[in-house]
Order: structure tokens, then C-alpha cells, then sequence
């Protein structure tokens, strides 16, 4: 059953910097744009990164995968929808669904530690931003068959 909850959404216009020679968004710009997502996601769910550095932690990224599906151009515009995946002790998985005017073009998912500082070391994530990112959207895994293919699951 899919999660009713709204994915938070983030829209980005491609520029001529992130095409490649094709005309087509390159492949290594969707980590750029799936990062710059989910930092937009957790600054609209638990505030500024200053609010983070109170805390004492950080997000780090551990762990990307990225799978390509239809093509994005110049001056198109990506909708971006992020959603939780899994929430551990230590990491948080988030998913990406990127799409041109309803057209799939990329999904993918970054698994991140919470990173102590300034220990430099993972730390549990903390109880307050555990509540909030608990109540966000879960991320659906498609049924077999379906068109639209999600990155391969993160490991466990």
C-alpha cells in the first residue's frame, strides 16, 4: 500500500553545465541534484544546519546508488520527490524520484551515517529528529513488472 503522506519535493532547472556533450543531463549530475534534495528535505523537516551543529551531528553520505531511465535535457525542469527509506540506529536511506513533466528519469537512494562531532565518529541519531523523520513518507518499492524501476535496495 502506498504511503499517503506527501515525499517533500524539490525542483531544480537544468543548466547547460550539467549536460553533457549530448545535449542530455550527464549521469553525475543526478548525485549532485539528489544530495542538494535531500539537504532541502532535512532543512524544511528539522530546520538550518546550525540546528544540526547543536546537536553535535552531522549527516554524512556512506552509500549512493543511482538508476537512469529516461533522458532530461537542457532548461528542463526536475521534480525531485525524497522520501525516507529506512531509518536505523546510526543511518538514515533516503530515496529519489526524478521526473520531467510526469516522465520518470532517474531514481535512486544515499544512505547516510550520523556522524558525531566532534568525535568524528557514527553516533545515534538524535531522538528529536528521529520523531520527525518517523512522522515523513516511506518510500514504496514498486511491484514487479511495474515501468518504472527503483535503484537497487541498500543493503541492511
Amino acid at each position: 500500500m502506498a504511503d499517503a503522506r506527501p515525499a517533500h519535493v524539490h525542483r531544480v532547472r537544468v543548466r547547460p553545465v550539467d549536460c553533457d556533450r549530448q545535449g542530455i543531463v550527464h549521469a553525475s549530475r543526478y548525485a549532485v541534484f539528489f544530495e542538494a534534495a535531500m539537504v532541502e528535505t532535512l532543512r524544511s523537516l528539522l530546520g538550518s544546519y546550525k540546528e544540526l551543529e547543536k546537536h553535535g551531528v552531522d549527516f554524512v553520505m556512506a552509500e549512493t546508488s543511482i538508476r537512469y531511465l529516461n533522458p532530461a535535457g537542457f532548461d528542463d525542469l526536475l521534480r525531485i520527490a525524497v522520501r525516507v527509506r529506512t531509518l536505523g540506529t546510526t543511518t538514515l536511506t533516503m530515496g529519489f524520484d526524478a521526473d520531467v513533466d510526469g516522465t520518470p528519469v532517474a531514481t535512486g537512494w544515499n544512505r547516510y551515517v550520523s556522524f558525531g562531532t566532534p568525535e568524528l565518529r557514527s553516533t545515534p541519531i538524535p531522538a528529536e529528529f528521529r520523531k520527525v523523520l518517523e512522522r515523513r513518507p516511506a518510500a514504496t518499492s514498486p511491484r514487479a513488472g511495474s515501468a518504472t524501476r527503483s535503484a537497487p535496495a541498500p543493503r541492511s
